[in-house]
């Protein structure tokens, strides 16, 4: 029971535990790997402004996907798939030559028959070089 005069609302509950909500590092890509949008926090791991990475392919970023094809028959790339589902770690690469390892997670969206896809980028901590 709350005592008199006193509104314990969630918003006003202080906890340690309590986190806000940050968006992530993440990349909009076409099927062909070019960079369509970042978000505030891919600027940031990356060291470029949104501008500088739009219609760059995502390999200047993320050597690895260079040769990899993102799209197949409508589908996401099976093989893409499973590296991101084991937990593999790809080399990232940020404006000022520094290399981190990540976890990418990615999200196929369809619109009518053009595909893009949603690259969430997850560094680990302590690979940056």
């Amino acid at each position: 029971m709350n005592p008199p005069g006193k509104n314990n609302s969630a918003s006003e509950i202080h906890s340690p535990f309590r986190t806000e909500w940050q968006e992530p590092p993440a990349l909009t890509l076409d099927e062909r790997g070019m960079i369509c949008d970042c978000s505030k926090a891919g600027e940031r791991l990356f060291g470029y402004p949104r501008r500088e990475m739009v219609w760059q392919h995502v390999s200047k970023l993320l050597p690895e996907l260079s040769e990899i094809q993102l799209v197949k028959n409508g589908q996401f790339n099976p093989q893409l798939g499973f590296l991101c589902h084991c937990g593999h770690h790809f080399r990232t690469r940020n404006r000022l030559g520094g290399v981190f390892l990540s976890e990418l997670h990615f999200v196929l969206l369809n619109d009518a028959d053009k595909h893009s896809i949603r690259m969430i980028v997850q560094p680990h901590e302590g690979t940056r070089s």
